[in-house]
């Protein structure tokens, strides 16, 4: 069995007594490394590590857990922006602080079947659950799709969650699709669908390999989340890719994280002149000289 100091460790270096607990750790052994100064004490049921993450630290200590974009962050899952704000999960009736600084409380939603929190941190799908009532119509999608690409909640378990919302938000799980390689593809993909753009999406094209999007037959749109292309090599892999696309005659658009998240209308805009020119249909024009053609 493992020590009481082990079980922090492995719950994140945060943990509630409950936690600790079902662990199988009595008060009595909990009480012991705190007594030594092994562990420290946050509040009245909680116990930390001396270097427990901050964050999930301070929102203890304000009488919740990290939720919504926060944990989801926490999860590997998509959040759009980043307001620098922390997102706490408190009781549904409890009473807030007067004052936290850079802290937005969401009082707990009536979910049931849900797991608990780990280590002061919302299990995702408790987090998905208050971040689409947190954030933008096309943020929460993009945070569902991102949750359902890496497996961090299965589609059964995201219906049960999306079906205890109200009705506006149960109806996000229509628009969502498990394939979006990042959040900005899936705006991407809702702001073109707005405009009435047909496009599909993860299309694998020949000599050239899977692309985001693509409107027609050659205009292909491909989503650079920041988070996706921070070393030399992946930029790199990008220019072999863009280049290969043009020797083959597609129309290769690139757009970065601020071009889709601040500059919407000028990108949606360049897509629609470009259809309207017909350059995302083949032509004679576009094939002359390219190395394949489809």
């Amino acid at each position: 069995m493992h020590t009481v100091e082990e079980t922090v460790v492995a719950l994140g270096g945060l943990a509630s007594c409950d936690e600790l607990r079902a662990h199988g750790h009595s008060l009595r052994d909990i009480d012991r490394p705190v007594r030594s100064g092994a562990l420290l004490r946050v509040r009245r049921g909680w116990v930390r590590l001396p270097d427990a993450p901050a964050d999930a630290v301070a929102a203890v200590r304000l009488g919740g857990i990290l939720s919504c974009t926060t944990a989801l962050r926490r999860h590997g899952i998509w959040a759009g922006i980043d307001d620098g704000r922390r997102h706490v999960r408190v009781p549904r009736y409890a009473k807030l602080p007067a004052a936290a600084h850079g802290v937005t409380f969401h009082r707990s939603l009536q979910l049931v079947g849900l797991p608990p929190p780990r280590g002061g941190i919302d299990a995702a799908s408790w987090a998905l659950a208050q971040a689409v009532m947190c954030e933008s119509r096309l943020d929460a999608v993009a945070s569902l799709d991102s949750a359902l690409h890496t497996d961090a909640v299965r589609p059964r378990q995201l219906e049960s969650v999306m079906e205890q919302l109200p009705g506006r938000y149960r109806r996000y799980l229509e628009l969502t699709d498990r394939r979006a390689d990042s959040g900005i593809e899936t705006r991407v993909r809702l702001g073109l669908r707005a405009v009435n753009i047909p496009f599909r999406i993860q299309v694998e094209l020949v000599g050239i390999g899977r692309v985001d999007l693509l409107v027609g037959e050659r205009l292909v749109i491909e989503c650079d989340g920041r988070e996706w292309h921070s070393d030399d090599q992946a930029v790199k892999k990008d220019y072999e890719r863009d280049l290969g696309a043009a020797e083959r005659g597609y129309l290769v658009l690139r757009l970065s994280y601020a071009q889709v998240m601040f500059e919407w209308p000028r990108v949606v805009a360049v897509v629609r002149a470009i259809v309207a020119r017909g350059e995302h249909r083949w032509s004679a024009r576009h094939r002359r000289g390219a190395v394949v053609t489809p």
